[in-house]
């Protein structure tokens, strides 16, 4: 049985000790969060019993790839998922080089999940 350790936008300082504490408590992975800002205004409803994504106001969206990179580097068993990669938003070409590049130099320990946001102006 395989174990994830799902972290959604946090406190930028927390992600480092929180993968290195995932590792030491002996988890497969963990989730990479991925967004590009929080939409104040939205016509569509975020898919959550209240309909809103207040969770995440006022939290710090660090780049997916950045972040992964800086995980990648201070573990050595993790492997890292995203959770879900916005890919409508980004160069698909660009975004396959960056994930072969992370998983080259990491062990292969890069999951790579793409998807859309439930929010439609976030990717058209």
């Amino acid at each position: 049985m395989r174990f994830t350790y799902a972290e959604a936008m946090t406190d930028p300082t927390y992600y480092i000790p929180l993968a290195k504490a995932a590792e030491a408590a002996g988890y497969d992975a963990m989730t990479i969060p991925d967004s590009i800002a929080y939409p104040f205004e939205s016509d569509s409803k975020y898919p959550t019993p209240r309909r809103q994504p207040r969770f995440l106001d006022g939290k710090a969206f660090i780049e997916s790839f950045v972040l992964a990179s800086a995980l990648c580097a201070v573990t050595t068993t993790l492997r890292f998922n995203f959770f879900v990669l916005k890919l409508p938003i980004r160069p698909p070409a660009l975004v396959a080089k960056q994930a072969g590049s992370l998983a080259a130099l990491f062990d292969n320990r890069l999951g790579l999940g793409v998807g859309t946001s439930p929010w439609p102006g976030t990717t058209s």
